[in-house]
């Protein structure tokens, strides 16, 4: 019997050698330890043994079975291997081929605009913050020194989350598509610690009726300096460098007195408009970007509020700051001499693909 075990083993591996497909291998596992297996056969003859001889052979039949388990599954992982090998090698592709791309797609000018305008901060010591698009309404609008009963709310009316979410919150709580990214430059004062120096580019929000210059969903991108002994100065210099950065030495920046009620004193901060060279007049029509004035209201800007450093925990008796916001639709549509900040989400690819 020992015998005939060891020419099993011998016959068994004899044969694993020349299996290289799953069909073949399947079809030698069940010849050798099938129900009508050799190994089965062998094993039905141990009931004629002696008790002795029955628990030498049983140990040896047990240890064989497993043996053979083993190698069937070693065979079985190698001709898997050399499957997927040959796949490989059949669809290998060299990676360091240059193949000539077409319609690869590029960045969209409010994309391009944004990097510009980030660069050009970053390169005056700025540092770039992100949050939340969906804000809630103390800092979005009360801790801007805009409570709930401010008329200024009106002026920037805007997407509320729906009743089912804001109708258990108190006032203050209520959620909102943010109307500005303001709440950024609170988050930050309340989180940092000064000197602050930072702008914040991103998404905003409001109800608005659209034209050549306004869109219900906009990009802005705001700044803050807060530190000692910042002045209006500061900020005249700040935002004059950074326009005639972006838009070219010529271009001309002008304030003008206004009201904010984050801000004290405020001013709107105009740019001689780039599609008529501030004449008012394209193609002998009035100038719809610039509505034939020869002037383009890119910013609001100014000192911050007293009461916005308090309501941030700020001592507004030895800190001061300045701060601003700016379209970068407008700025866009200024730099690449687009008639209208809307044709921007139009997705009209004959004006994306000219940048």
């Amino acid at each position: 019997m020992e015998d005939k075990l060891k020419q099993l083993e011998q016959d068994f591996q004899a044969a694993l050698k020349g299996i290289n497909t799953p069909e073949a291998l399947k079809e030698l596992e069940n010849e050798y330890l099938g129900k009508k297996g050799k190994l089965k056969a062998i094993l039905w003859g141990i009931k004629d043994l002696s008790i002795e001889e029955k628990k030498t052979i049983g140990v040896a039949a047990n240890e064989l079975r497993d043996s053979f388990t083993s190698a069937l599954a070693g065979a079985e992982a190698d001709i898997e291997s050399a499957y997927y090998k040959e796949i490989e090698a059949g669809q290998a592709i060299d990676v360091t081929i240059g193949y000539p791309s077409k319609n690869r797609g590029h960045k969209h000018p409010l994309s391009h605009t944004t990097e510009l305008l980030e660069d050009i901060f970053i390169s005056l010591g700025f540092k770039v913050e992100d949050g939340p698009q969906i804000e809630d309404e103390e800092h979005n609008f009360d801790k801007l020194n805009i409570p709930h009963n401010h008329p200024a709310r009106d002026v920037w009316d805007t997407f509320w989350i729906s009743d089912d979410i804001n109708k258990d919150k108190s006032i203050g709580e209520r959620l909102l598509l943010r109307t500005h990214t303001s709440p950024v430059q609170i988050r930050t004062m309340m989180s940092q610690e000064l000197p602050i120096k930072i702008i914040v580019p991103g998404r905003v929000y409001r109800y608005e009726q659209e034209d050549a210059r306004h869109t219900c969903n906009f990009y802005q991108l705001e700044g803050l300096v807060v530190g000692e002994g910042v002045t209006f100065g500061d900020l005249k210099w700040t935002l004059d460098t950074v326009m005639k950065d972006l838009l070219g030495e010529k271009t001309e920046v002008r304030f003008r007195p206004s009201i904010f009620p984050f801000t004290e004193p405020s001013a709107e901060v105009d740019v001689s408009c780039q599609i008529c060279s501030g004449s008012g007049e394209k193609n002998k029509k009035r100038c719809s970007m610039c509505s034939g004035t020869g002037w383009v209201e890119l910013l609001g800007s100014g000192m911050v509020h007293p009461k916005v450093l308090e309501y941030c925990g700020i001592d507004s008796t030895k800190y001061s700051g300045f701060a601003f916001g700016m379209g970068i639709d407008r700025i866009a549509a200024q730099r690449f001499g687009v008639s209208s900040s809307r044709m921007f989400y139009q997705n009209k690819l004959k004006l994306n693909e000219q940048f």
